[in-house]
C-alpha cells in the first residue's frame, strides 16, 4: 500500500494526524523530526500522516507543499523525498466545524479497513491554543480519539506550548482534556525538552559528585535564564500580536529549564519522578505582584 516504509521494529500500523498541517510548526519542527524517524527506521511498516487544515490542497499539493520545504532546508539524502513524502495525505476541513472530523474519522475507518487492523491513531495539534478547546472536543464527539478495544488500536493527542494563554485558560483547558481522554492519551508538549543540552541538564546535576553537593541556596546566589535567538518573528506577526513573546516562550520553554535547574534530586530517573519533583520545584516559585514587573 501506498505509505509502506522499510521494515522496523516498531511494527504497530499507525495513522499520525497533523492538524494545521500548513503551519510555521510543521515547517520548523514536525517534518524534520518525521524525516528524522523515516530516515533512523524508527517507523512502523504500516505509517501514514493525515494533514488536517482549511487550505485548499489536495494530496498532490500537499506533497509538494512539503517537498519545498525539505528542499530549502536542506534535508539529508534528497533521493529519499519523495519515498518518504507518499505516506503524507491530505484532508480539508474546518476546525470549528464537527462535520470536518466526521470526513476525518470515515477516511481513517476506510484504512483500518484496507489494512484490516485497528491502528494507532496520533493526533498532532499543530494549531493556536485558542482554538485548542474546540478541536478537543470534537475529536471526542466525532469519536476519533474513542480506541477500538483496550486490547489493540490506543488513540493519543498532543498539545504543543502554548498551554492556553492566562493561567484561567490553562486550568481550564486541563480540566477539559481530562475530562475527554485519559491521562496515558493526552501529551503536552514543549520541544525544548528534546534538545541535547536540556537533556543533559539532569545528568550535568547528579552525576557530577564534586557538582551537586554544592548546587544549593548557600552556593548560587541567583539563576538567570536567557533565551538568545538567532531569528525574528519570521512572519509570525499576526501569532506574536495574539500570543506574545511571554506566552510563547516564558509560560513553557523558560520555565522548563529554571525547573530542571531548581528541582530537587528525583532519585530515580523515571519519567514520573522527574515530572514530580519539577513540578514541586515550579511550585515553590514565589509569584511576582503586577507592580513588581518591569514593562
Amino acid at each position: 500500500m501506498s505509505g509502506e516504509i522499510p521494515s522496523s521494529k516498531f511494527e504497530l500500523p499507525t495513522v499520525f494526524v497533523i492538524l494545521g498541517v500548513t503551519g510555521d510548526l510543521v515547517k520548523k519542527k514536525i517534518l524534520r523530526a518525521l524525516y528524522h524517524l523515516y530516515h533512523k527506521n524508527r517507523l512502523p511498516k504500516k505509517f501514514l500522516v493525515y494533514g488536517f487544515s482549511r487550505r485548499d490542497f489536495d494530496d498532490h499539493m500537499l506533497k509538494n507543499y512539503l517537498l519545498e520545504i525539505m528542499k530549502k532546508n536542506n534535508f539529508k539524502e534528497p533521493e529519499k523525498y519523495d519515498f518518504f513524502l507518499d505516506a503524507f495525505h491530505y484532508v480539508k476541513g474546518d476546525f470549528l466545524q464537527i462535520d470536518a472530523y466526521s470526513k476525518l474519522a470515515k477516511t481513517l475507518g476506510n484504512i483500518d479497513g484496507e489494512w484490516r487492523i485497528c491502528s494507532n491513531k496520533l493526533f498532532y495539534l499543530a494549531v493556536p491554543p485558542s482554538v485548542y478547546s474546540s478541536i478537543i472536543t470534537n475529536l471526542h464527539d466525532s469519536g476519533l480519539t474513542a480506541p477500538c478495544s483496550p486490547e489493540e488500536g490506543w488513540t493519543r493527542v498532543i498539545l504543543e506550548k502554548p498551554f492556553g494563554t492566562d493561567l484561567k485558560t490553562a486550568i481550564d483547558l486541563d480540566r477539559q482534556l481530562g475530562k475527554l481522554f485519559k491521562e496515558e492519551q493526552i501529551y503536552r508538549v514543549d520541544h525544548y525538552l528534546a534538545k541535547e543540552t536540556v537533556k543533559n541538564i539532569l545528568v550535568f546535576r547528579f552525576s557530577n559528585t564534586f557538582l551537586t553537593p554544592a548546587w544549593n541556596n548557600k552556593y548560587i546566589e541567583k539563576i538567570e535564564v536567557k533565551l538568545l535567538e538567532k531569528i525574528d518573528i519570521a512572519g509570525r506577526g499576526a501569532f506574536y500580536d495574539r500570543v506574545g513573546a511571554l506566552r510563547d516562550v516564558g509560560q513553557n520553554h523558560m520555565l522548563q529549564l529554571l525547573g530542571l535547574f531548581i528541582m530537587d534530586n528525583p532519585n530515580k530517573f523515571t519519567a514520573e519522578d522527574i515530572k514530580k519533583k519539577r513540578s514541586e520545584a515550579l511550585a515553590s516559585l514565589q509569584i511576582m505582584k503586577e507592580e513588581e514587573v518591569a514593562t
